[in-house]
């Protein structure tokens, strides 16, 4: 018979204790250790009949009497009773008819393969701790006298093509964490999301080719992988691989739609957005997933351990270290994905139902202990100085714009001798100043990333004068009177104001080059009302709470958009104000969940 061999980590074909190779014939090559087939020896064996008959109704008899070479570890009847190899048989049909691949059917995976493993192991290598690969990809315990914790009834029995071993006992499949999402029982919502990345391919390095037939390599022995880009890029987490440590917590399918539904509020997209359907459906359920598995690599203690004593934290795969926080989030302080007392009350490993898994845990729960402040309702800042993201554009005075009141943008960066040195955000902050005599500056700030139907509390952050030069001027120490407006998007895709001082929408408001509106709206009704700072410390400013209708996460242009508007007038210039703005950064904060 041919078949294809799935294989969920790198390696399927080398066992622990072997040396690595990527020759086919050494893997394959006849043992010419014993006379006859392995199928043979297993059909002279009365004791293996129930083995022997489970295999041939998965027609392995083709496989285990060829030229590949294998070790066989078989249960004898005294476990594999007729009752057990009746039930093995029937499954095994019913799967077959329901067209379920053969690489897929339970019996062959966790029972036939579970018990057979590629190429010859001799328990004279083996040592205490030695494990050797099946084909199913399960790393099982092989000693000089046991076999997945079984011992042995007979072994290192040489044939022409393998060594038998015959066992009383029949080794037990234990699912990796990614195979428990099929197996753990009302989780099927999160598995069927996630396996709906899975795409298998070739792995032609490993596999048996045959004729080239008009100029394609045909394949007599083909072994293919799973891959699954969700779980690989977007979790960072490798729960298909066999070599690796993880824990997984899901929700129950009940607990899923709760979130699915509350979640997609967060995510409504305008009209115009080209890719709003996907947008919608997917992120909503990114939301729930992310930071919901965790490495061993990163949690030793509480893995090793599995109690609250062991650590203060758990940090998911998605979680930065300390060191990047500072460059990501702008804060050391920020831990997205990183939750504190794991086995507290209300903590993230609370409340959960174990899976034990070949490869960690599959935590399931029916409560959700994952804060949204911890993974996707984060506070956005947004650098003034950046040009890339943040700063939009300047009303400068030029050839082309004769009504422009403001000078070019300059960045200023705080040095480390400065005692405002890591007080101001990113170190550095935007100066705008005015052109010419006008008593006002005008600067248009875009804002990424924010999330619908949430409310956001509006800071602006403002650096004194000292930040840039410790012996700036008592004029140039003056504080800054400034206001703004903000615009959003509406559900159709149409920019509209919002008033900053009570949330209310301003139905179509046009400003002119100057800001003011040219619609019946006033000034007061746009802007919100004069602020200033104070200019002795890095000052944040609170500016007013708005909920948008509409989501910008992921869109390539932004849709909420800030105006500052510094306005000193003639007779506060230089006597109690300064025109020259210090602009650090611009914050929304969410509230708090509900």
């Amino acid at each position: 018979m041919k078949y294809s061999k799935i294989i969920l980590a790198v390696s399927l074909l080398i066992g622990a204790t072997t040396a690595c190779t990527d020759k086919w014939d050494e893997h394959y090559s006849v043992a010419q250790q014993g006379d006859g087939s392995l199928w043979q020896a297993i059909s002279a064996d009365a004791s293996l009949s129930n083995f022997k008959q489970v295999l041939q109704a998965a027609s392995y008899e083709a496989s285990l009497s060829g030229s590949q070479v294998f070790t066989v570890f078989a249960p004898n009847n005294t476990m594999l009773t007729d009752h057990m190899r009746d039930s093995l048989i029937q499954k095994y049909n019913e799967e077959k008819a329901q067209r379920i691949k053969e690489k897929d059917n339970s019996v062959v995976k966790e029972f036939i393969q579970n018990h057979i493993s590629l190429y010859n192991y001799s328990v004279s290598n083996a040592m205490e701790d030695t494990t050797i690969r099946m084909m199913n990809g399960k790393n099982l315990a092989f000693t000089k006298d046991k076999f997945a914790g079984f011992e042995y009834l007979s072994k290192n029995n040489p044939t022409g093509n393998g060594i038998l071993y015959t066992i009383g006992h029949v080794a037990g499949y234990q699912p990796n964490v990614y195979e428990a999402l099929a197996k753990v029982t009302e989780i099927d919502s999160v598995k069927k999301y996630i396996t709906a990345y899975d795409l298998e391919k070739l792995d032609s390095k490993n596999s048996v080719p045959g004729e080239i037939i008009d100029g394609k390599t045909h394949y007599l022995d083909s072994v293919t992988n799973i891959e699954n880009k969700f779980l690989e890029t977007m979790l960072a987490a490798k729960i298909l691989n066999e070599d690796s440590c993880y824990w997984m917590v899901v929700p129950n399918n009940q607990v899923w739609n709760k979130l699915v539904d509350k979640y997609t509020k967060y995510y409504q997209y305008d009209a115009k957005v080209a890719e709003r359907d996907s947008f919608q459906y997917h992120f909503p359920r990114h939301a729930i997933l992310f930071g919901t598995t965790f490495s061993k690599t990163d949690n030793r203690k509480i893995f090793n351990t599995g109690t609250a004593a062991a650590t203060d934290s758990l940090m998911s795969t998605l979680a930065a270290s300390y060191s990047m926080r500072k460059s990501l989030y702008g804060s050391y302080d920020k831990k997205y994905y990183q939750y504190n007392d794991p086995y507290g009350e209300g903590g993230v490993l609370t409340d959960c139902t174990a899976q034990i898994c070949s490869n960690g845990k599959l935590l399931k729960t029916d409560k959700w202990n994952l804060p949204e402040k911890n993974t996707f309702r984060r506070e956005i800042v947004m650098e003034a100085e950046d040009n890339r993201l943040t700063l939009d554009s300047l009303n400068i005075n030029s050839t082309y714009n004769k009504s422009g009141d403001t000078n070019p943008g300059k960045t200023v960066k705080v040095t480390a001798d400065n005692p405002y040195y890591n007080k101001v955000s990113g170190n550095s902050y935007l100066e705008i100043t005015p052109s010419g005599v006008t008593n006002f500056s005008k600067a248009l700030f875009d804002v990424r990333n924010v999330l619908s139907n949430i409310p956001y509390d509006i800071y602006v952050v403002v650096a004194p004068a000292e930040a840039g030069d410790t012996t700036a001027t008592a004029i140039q120490k003056l504080p800054i009177i400034f206001r703004c407006a903000l615009q959003c998007h509406n559900e159709k895709g149409e920019a509209y104001y919002v008033s900053l001082k009570n949330g209310n929408k301003l139905e179509n408001p046009v400003l002119d080059s100057k800001g003011n509106p040219t619609t019946n709206y006033t000034k007061s009704a746009v802007y919100d009302t004069n602020r200033q700072n104070d200019p002795t410390k890095v000052d944040s400013i609170y500016i007013g709470t708005v909920t948008f209708p509409t989501c910008s996460y992921s869109t390539s242009e932004p849709q909420v958009k800030l105006i500052f508007q510094s306005y000193v007038t003639s007779s506060q210039y230089e006597k109690t104000a300064n025109r020259t703005l210090r602009l650090d950064c611009i914050v929304f904060k969410p509230h708090d969940e509900d």
